[in-house]
């Protein structure tokens, strides 16, 4: 394969890779369509319906999100900063694809209730950003006590 180099902690069974990233591109494939067929029906609540914009939407999604696990396989085997530059580059394109599809659907809220609504999604955010802390700490925390690779533990002695 060229000069990429093997790390054998990347799954590596293509059966495993192929499903993780069909089942991811087809939840955010489902996620964009869901941004067509959602309206406000004549009696102000929300209904679904139907509309062609849901089919290239969810190939749109589908096709994203094999190409960020294309991305980040690749980033993950060659480890070379402009592959790690790229993964960054479609994960922000991603993030953003992410927080417009958010936002575009609070167009729906009654005007009444956008108050309450951002308020909600403040505290949504604090608490997110919250765990996210807490679990990147965690993560800090327990790589800070592992030995380096190859490095016998106390378990491993005979």
């Amino acid at each position: 394969m060229g000069d990429r180099k093997e790390n054998p902690e990347v799954a590596a069974d293509p059966l495993f890779r192929r499903v993780v990233a069909v089942s991811t591109g087809l939840a955010f494939g489902g996620m964009l369509a869901s941004l067509a067929v959602f309206e406000r029906a004549s009696h102000g609540k929300l209904a679904l319906r139907w509309h062609w914009a849901a089919v290239p939407l969810v190939l749109m999604g589908l096709g994203l999100g094999l190409r960020f696990w294309n991305v980040l396989w690749r980033a993950e085997e060659e480890g070379t900063p402009e592959a790690r530059a790229r993964l960054r580059r479609f994960t922000a394109v991603l993030g953003g694809v992410a927080v417009a599809s958010f936002v575009y659907p609070m167009r729906y809220v009654q005007a009444s209730r956008m108050g309450e609504v951002l308020a909600g999604l403040g505290l949504a955010v604090v608490v997110l950003a919250g765990m996210g802390v807490l679990i990147w700490r965690t993560i800090c925390w327990v790589n800070a006590n592992e030995l380096p690779d190859g490095q016998p533990g106390p378990d491993d002695r005979e």
